[in-house]
């Protein structure tokens, strides 16, 4: 029978040997190297969000949602996988943000209520809180999702709650954190999880100048479009279903940085723009945030 150590390394060499999807040359050499008993846990919190970036995650594929959460990270709490729950849940939590339980990488889902902290509690205390307690004692931060990294749709025109990410949630309290935001609504599970490999084994990866890892936010959905060409000859699409470059139905691909048009999605089996669907701009920093600025379009200039 394998023991813990020697199935990591099994499963790190079928990695390489069947070429698994898109794992960048980084990510994959990382994942041979890893010893589980150095790994750093993973403190898993949710802001406002509607936890889909979770249910994403748990799509993964290659390695799979168990391998990572066990064997290249150590899922210390996540509060809707794990177990444990009530006042056992608050001790844990607490033990980490207070620096007793070793080093840890904390990520958040969902953004932060800046104008009521009491929107978002963990039991008797405020999200916003326990993220000001982190900033002391965490190896590093991840902002999961467009909620997390830029406030997200709770953060539309409007909103009450005053809903931020991360990244401006300790900018306005001058706490000097790199933040990796992660974006996407929601996100695609290989940005999330290759991330936390590059950060546990490589360190840092390269970031984009709105903190992205360059790995998979360099280039614009627009410039790798499939149907690209149509929108240099000028084909565009009439009406959802049709064929040609869906710019007129609102597409946000020219401003949308990520690359969905190279690594599809569910398994690699589809991605927005394969379903007929414009892109909405969801890795963007902008989703979602203006009234004036809906997901669809209706052409009426043809």
């Amino acid at each position: 029978m394998l023991d813990r150590r020697e199935f990591v390394k099994l499963a790190a060499a079928l990695t390489t040997a069947f070429s698994i999807s898109n794992l960048p040359e980084p990510v994959a050499a990382a994942l041979k190297k890893i010893n589980p008993e150095a790994i750093p846990k993973l403190l898993y919190l949710q802001g406002q969000s509607c936890t889909g970036c979770s249910i994403s995650l748990l799509q993964s594929e290659s390695p799979s949602p168990l391998t990572m959460i066990t064997d290249y990270s150590q899922l210390a709490f996540h509060a809707d996988l794990s177990a444990t729950s009530g006042k056992q849940s608050i001790d844990l939590i607490e033990k980490f943000i207070s620096g007793q339980a070793g080093e840890y990488i904390l990520a958040l889902e969902g953004s932060i209520p800046d104008s009521m902290p009491i929107a978002c509690m963990i039991g008797h205390k405020t999200l916003a809180a326990y993220l000001e307690e982190a900033a002391r004692t965490m190896s590093a931060a991840v902002a999961i999702g467009s909620c997390a990294c830029d406030g997200g749709i709770p953060a539309a025109e409007g909103n009450l709650t005053g809903a931020i990410g991360l990244q401006e949630f300790y900018a306005k309290r001058n706490i000097d954190k790199t933040v990796v935001n992660i974006r996407g609504c929601s996100v695609h599970p290989d940005w999330v999880w290759q991330t936390i490999v590059h950060l546990v084994k490589i360190g840092l990866p390269e970031l984009t100048e709105n903190g992205s890892p360059s790995l998979f936010y360099a280039r614009s959905i627009h410039e790798t479009c499939p149907r690209y060409h149509d929108f240099q000859q000028e084909i565009f699409a009439q009406k959802l279903g049709d064929k040609g470059c869906l710019f007129k139905l609102g597409c946000l691909g020219p401003q949308t940085m990520a690359d969905c048009s190279s690594r599809w999605w569910n398994g690699g089996r589809t991605w927005c723009i394969d379903a007929n669907a414009p892109c909405i701009g969801c890795a963007s920093p902008l989703f979602a945030r203006k009234k004036d600025m809906p997901f669809y379009r209706i052409n009426r200039q043809g």
